[in-house]
């Protein structure tokens, strides 16, 4: 069986929505499993020495400029958060609680997380707008308190962003596909090409 795809992303990155929809698409068109893998970009490129994308201010006019095109361009529904950038750990945590159980709901949740964070205007630091996520996935809200601010989710967030510093992430969203790493929404597209059997846009991944 084929390996899975593993799919590295900050719930505060702009990116990682605007690529969700077409590596689920090209990882089923090409039946691979897509793994989720929640962390903290911010955590990740401190451990590896790299400034924060956001800090420069040419830089961050531009890649807000940016990420509204791109979500035109990839016609992703998008309302650019005011409280970007933030730190995405409670819902990571709530995650990776989630994962244990079972894959598929936090998956779920995690895609609920992104859509409401940039199309629905859910402010995700806030633990009782994820509680409200997490019960739309069957989650009550002690559970999800628990998952959040417990022990669990926070050893399994760290366990996260460890692995991703051991395979060379620098940003959000990473996809390690067979030992090689992509970087960026826009690497959708090689990872197609890498995979083999035609172009992205042939192998159902969309534009």
């Amino acid at each position: 069986m084929a390996a899975p795809i593993r799919f590295y992303l900050d719930f505060a990155s702009p990116y990682a929505w605007l690529a969700l929809d077409r590596i689920e698409t090209l990882a089923r068109a090409r039946g691979r499993a897509l793994e989720w893998r929640p962390m903290l970009v911010w955590a990740v490129l401190k451990a590896q020495g790299v400034p924060p994308p956001l800090d420069a201010p040419a830089r961050r006019a531009y890649l807000f400029a940016d990420m509204i095109r791109s979500a035109a361009y990839y016609g992703v529904p998008y309302r650019h958060p005011e409280n970007l950038p933030l730190s995405s750990h409670r819902a990571a945590r709530l995650f990776h609680a989630l994962a244990i159980e079972d894959a598929g709901r936090a998956a779920a949740f995690g895609r609920a997380v992104l859509r409401g964070f940039f199309a629905e205007g859910v402010d995700i630091a806030d633990p009782a707008a994820l509680a409200r996520l997490a019960a739309r996935h069957g989650v009550d809200a002690e559970t999800a308190a628990a998952a959040m601010d417990g022990p669990v989710g926070r050893e399994r967030l760290a366990q996260a962003i460890a692995a991703a510093v051991a395979d060379g992430v620098c940003g959000s969203p990473s996809f390690l596909v067979d030992g090689e790493l992509f970087f960026g929404a826009d690497r959708v597209a090689q990872i197609a090409w890498r995979l083999g059997g035609g172009s992205e846009r042939d192998g159902g991944g969309g534009r």
